[in-house]
């Protein structure tokens, strides 16, 4: 408790930058619910124009019907969020309604946003709705049953369990359901590019490095979750397409022979050219009434029922799985697809069997380290221009001593170490379970000069018995990063270590800058917009509580975003904003940083916000510079830029600082920032000013 009773609860946490322990205050009774409901997908959801339309046009027919059925129209809403589908309920002339949401603060909002339209009938009921007791909750059964339960994979967040316990438990017989059906859709690839997300591939550069992957980094499922992400924006030229669209699995969601078992179901797809099956894309639609006149499809460009009037989404994009087994075909193969799901996910296989192990289980990586590398930072390993910059620049070096590299789960170690043949490479592990990973990797390419050992990130020079270091290297990559400035935890990995560090030691990179550039998208602004108005109906208490949420804070703060699934335009010039000299030690004091960036005239209408991200100046050569942004990175600070349509780095989420409000360019003339580096917490506070 504090001093005015509220409780408080103290949570320690690692400082992901400065690798320190902190503990922070936590009010247990004014939890700032709304700023994470802003950071959330409810304001995409509600931009979602066209599934605002078919749910109330689906509403209004499933209403209609039940009338015709001479009964009174009972609506139950799970999962009910702003309470928008109740009040298209309400509106269309429902008898009955009740609207279940389980998170307590989106229950609250229900509660006001339906009473300030004037559904005072609306009962809202904040539980999980497999928790909802009938005669308890709910005085009768309901007769039309609402849902918006789905993610990417559709059936990802327990829409199965919730349907399967709604049919059987709180709704009538022959009930009438909105979306009435759902259809799962595959498309078979093959792609080096997306492969690069799965396994790590052999590596090969000059006479010198040579990397072999152990069979655990290639073969079996990797990362269990499934990788979604924004199939429009992916380079059609980086895939073969070897089928065409073919329907898997159908959920008929007002039924009650509807189960939330696995199933199982092999589909016959014929090759439409030759090539090898190495992923399949995944994707849905739903058929919002009976009789199948209204569809809202989430299939990617190429194969979309209207692509030139596509909506766009981020709540629900397509999904990528990766067979575990790779065969060629040739054209009019047959190829036997066995797809399975069980109450949450999907996964995929190859094989001749024409029969089908209907106890198929969910592929689970089998090997730890594996489970570490994320799909960027798998594609990042395997980026063979990436991978000769770092190894050029290590080659570029004269280095006579002992190396320390120091990344999550690197590849840099080996680099140095093939490089180094005479020398010692430590490489410095946060976790054992990437510590192992390391070490079988070196075993097995058999390179006997490299030393893995796990370290305390609160004292790193502990664990190295005051070895002197020649050269410390790093990419850098830490997997707890969230920022691109996270990163930083190098250089403050560099300072604890400064006393080990001989005389002329080399820091690898040398330099890191923050980069800028002022951006207007062509959607992603939606997911921080207000929403105001939806179907007639005002939500504008939802904004309200957020602004409100958002100007608690002294300062915005930045998320992470990959930019190159977004469509963006640059308005101003990249600008390096900051030097961080890897040469010497963390300051003590702030860095700061005032400056402006000139609005040239651009095809762009509107600021939507600012990106920022990171450049490493490897070597004191400025063409050994890497980045984390934009493309190509800059020489010596200039870049060489498609303003109209920026390249961005896959491997890398760059940092969005949307301004609250979008500023017309019409009304501007330059950006103003005014940036600080706090060396105590590894933060960076900014404030961005258009005028």
């Amino acid at each position: 408790m504090d001093s005015d009773g509220k409780q408080l609860l103290l949570k320690q946490t690692i400082n992901s930058v400065t690798g320190k322990a902190e503990w922070e205050p936590e009010n247990l009774d004014e939890h700032d619910y709304f700023t994470d409901i802003a950071r959330s997908s409810y304001a995409d959801m509600l931009h979602d124009t066209e599934r605002n339309k078919m749910y109330n046009d689906a509403i209004k027919l499933a209403v209609s019907d039940m009338h015709k059925r001479g009964k009174v129209a009972k609506v139950l809403d799970i999962g009910t969020g702003t309470g928008l589908l109740s009040m298209m309920a309400a509106t269309a002339g429902a008898e009955i309604i009740t609207a279940i949401e389980v998170f307590s603060p989106m229950a609250k909002v229900a509660e006001i946003v339906t009473k300030e339209n004037g559904f005072e009938k609306i009962q809202i009921i904040n539980k999980h709705s497999t928790e909802v007791q009938l005669g308890e909750d709910m005085k009768e059964k309901a007769n039309i049953l609402i849902t918006e339960l789905f993610d990417t994979e559709l059936i990802g967040e327990g829409a199965l369990n919730a349907y399967h316990h709604a049919l059987h438990n709180l709704m009538e017989e022959n009930c009438i359901a909105v979306p009435h059906k759902a259809t799962t859709y595959v498309q078979i690839v093959e792609s080096k590019k997306m492969l690069k997300w799965h396994q790590l591939f052999p590596i090969k550069i000059g006479k010198n490095i040579e990397i072999k992957p152990n069979p655990e980094l290639i073969y079996g499922s990797g990362v269990p979750a499934v990788h979604d992400i924004q199939l429009t924006q992916f380079p059609t030229d980086e895939f073969k397409v070897l089928s065409k669209p073919t329907s898997v699995f159908e959920f008929e969601w007002g039924s009650k022979a509807l189960k939330n078992e696995p199933r199982s179901k092999m589909a016959e797809v014929r090759a439409t050219t030759s090539g090898t099956a190495q992923v399949v894309l995944s994707w849905w639609d739903l058929q919002m009434d009976q009789a199948g006149n209204i569809i809202l499809s989430t299939a990617p460009i190429w194969c979309h029922p209207t692509p030139h009037n596509m909506q766009w989404r981020d709540h629900w994009i397509q999904s990528v799985y990766f067979l575990p087994n790779q065969m060629h075909y040739n054209k009019d193969d047959i190829i036997k697809l066995k797809a399975f799901h069980d109450e949450y996910s999907l996964w995929f296989n190859i094989d001749d069997c024409d029969v089908i192990n209907q106890q198929c289980s969910r592929p689970l990586c089998d090997y730890p380290p594996r489970m570490l590398w994320s799909r960027p930072r798998l594609e990042m390993l395997n980026d063979e221009h990436r991978n000769n910059i770092l190894v050029d620049a290590l080659q570029s070096l004269d280095v006579q001593g002992n190396i320390l590299c120091l990344s999550d789960f690197s590849l840099l170690p080996l680099f140095a170490s093939q490089t180094w043949k005479e020398s010692k490479t430590i490489a410095l592990e946060k976790s054992a379970i990437t510590q192992r990973g390391l070490y079988e990797l070196v075993k097995f390419n058999k390179i006997d000069n490299v030393e893995v050992i796990r370290y305390e990130a609160e004292d790193i020079s502990k664990c190295l018995d005051n070895a002197k270091i020649a050269l410390l290297a790093g990419e850098p990559f830490f997997a707890s990063s969230y920022l691109p400035w996270h990163d930083l935890h190098f250089w403050y990995a560099r300072s604890q270590l400064d006393a080990n560090l001989s005389a002329g030691c080399k820091v690898f990179p040398c330099k890191a800058y923050l980069c800028l550039a002022a951006v207007e998208f062509t959607d992603l602004w939606k997911i921080r917009a207000p929403v105001g108005e939806v179907e007639g109906f005002n939500i504008s208490t939802m904004d309200k509580m957020i602004n409100e949420a958002l100007e608690k804070k002294e300062y915005n703060e930045p998320e992470p975003h990959a930019l190159w699934e977004y469509p963006n335009t640059m308005i101003t010039k990249p600008v390096r904003v900051m030097c961080f000299d890897f040469e010497q030690c963390v300051p003590d004091k702030v860095v700061s940083s005032i400056g402006k960036s000139i609005l040239p005239d651009s095809i762009a209408q509107v600021c939507h916000g600012v990106v920022l991200w990171m450049e490493y100046q490897l070597t004191p050569n400025t063409q050994h510079c890497i980045t984390t942004g934009v493309l190509p990175a800059s020489l010596d600070g200039e870049f060489n830029v498609d303003h109209s349509a920026p390249k961005w780095n896959m491997h890398h989420r760059q940092a969005v600082f949307f301004l609250r409000e979008p500023v017309k360019l019409s009304n501007a003339k330059t950006v103003k920032y005014d940036l600080e580096f706090k060396p105590e917490s590894g933060n960076i506070n900014m404030k961005y000013e258009l005028h």
